[in-house]
């Protein structure tokens, strides 16, 4: 049998063309793709793909999936033939010794995903939704609890173990800023977020305690009354120059800032100055392999105390990766995760 694939010929060319569907080997589920979530990472990996991602051609882009489970290799025992599931893709990956990189990618209508890093949907949760999770909830968990070494939530005594305790993420109502609201409210900690205006509703539901306008000239001064004084730990969800420079001004001396991307060169003094410490957020220098995260998401995502980001569903089934991929280019992508259907697309 046969799917439909966009596949990575090359840096830089995309083509939509029919390939064999993939069979399952120890530990992988086959997963047919509902949703396909659209990452910066994306963009960047098919662009220049500087961090060195792609480990052969072709090969299938795309980390955020949900979709259904259709077949079960050896050894899968927390899933089965039938569960609705979210899971996280490795694209370019191999499953075979090397033989073929095109297996683990999101972008196609069939996947293969393992269990290990894969969540249960809940019941009523759509899967254009649930294709929001991977990624950004694991890139946001592991600022908290790789970077920072905070204690997990879902270790005793983990969950509430900071209250009282203040924690800024810069970019609230983006992705991984969503999600590191969530968690480290779930951890007890007073948030304090920015974002656009349009958003502070949707960051004070997801349990920010204020919102501060990102462009207000007074912004860090803002902050820093509300948080009673300089912080000690800053996420900046966004990385560009100027949440950088906002996240300096507001960090205390020896505070941590977990960054998206490479510090602005131009702030090198400023942080030197108050001996900042620079954590990496991204990547797979970044990347939370945490399976018990993984394991405790399906109970935290039932309850309520996690939440999927909002999302926009892109029409056109795979061909619209060329609008996505633009969108994120022109910095048009605020407050939502852009997802495309698989399933609707025909050659």
């Amino acid at each position: 049998m046969s799917q439909v694939a966009l596949v990575l010929e090359a840096r830089g060319q995309h083509v939509l063309k029919e390939v064999p569907i993939h069979e399952p080997s120890a530990g992988l589920m086959q997963v047919r793709v509902e949703a396909a979530a659209v990452n910066p990472a994306d963009v960047m990996m098919f662009d220049d793909d500087r961090g060195g991602f792609v480990q052969g051609y072709p090969a299938v882009l795309g980390w955020d999936a949900a979709g259904e489970v259709t077949k079960i290799g050896e050894n899968v025992t927390r899933f089965k033939v039938g569960d609705r599931i979210a899971f996280m893709c490795f694209p370019s990956s191999t499953h075979d010794g090397g033989k073929s990189h095109t297996a683990r990618g999101a972008f196609q209508q069939y996947v293969l995903a393992d269990q290990r890093y894969a969540v249960k949907i809940p019941a009523g949760a759509d899967y254009a939704s649930a294709a929001s999770w991977s990624a950004a909830s694991t890139t946001a968990a592991g600022s908290l609890y790789k970077h920072f070494a905070l204690k997990e939530p879902w270790l005793p005594g983990g969950e509430g173990a900071y209250k009282g305790e203040k924690l800024l993420v810069l970019g609230g109502s983006s992705s991984v800023g969503a999600y590191a609201i969530q968690y480290a409210v779930l951890s007890g900690f007073t948030v304090l977020t920015t974002c656009s205006p349009a958003h502070f509703d949707y960051v004070t539901s997801l349990g920010a305690a204020s919102a501060i306008d990102r462009s207000a000239p007074d912004a860090a001064a803002q902050i820093l009354a509300g948080a009673g004084g300089p912080l000690g730990l800053v996420i900046d969800a966004i990385s560009v120059p100027a949440t950088q420079l906002l996240a300096t001004q507001v960090l205390a001396e020896a505070g941590r800032l977990n960054l998206m991307l490479a510090p602005d060169p131009a702030l090198r003094p400023a942080i030197d100055a108050k001996k900042i410490e620079l954590l990496w957020g991204m990547g797979l220098e970044g990347w939370y392999a945490n399976e018990p995260l993984w394991a405790a998401a399906e109970g935290h995502l039932a309850s309520g105390a996690i939440r999927f980001n909002r999302v926009t569903l892109l029409g056109g089934g795979l061909g619209a990766w060329e609008k996505a991929f633009e969108m994120h280019r022109r910095g048009e992508v605020s407050g939502t995760k852009l997802v495309m259907t698989p399933q609707q697309h025909t050659l």
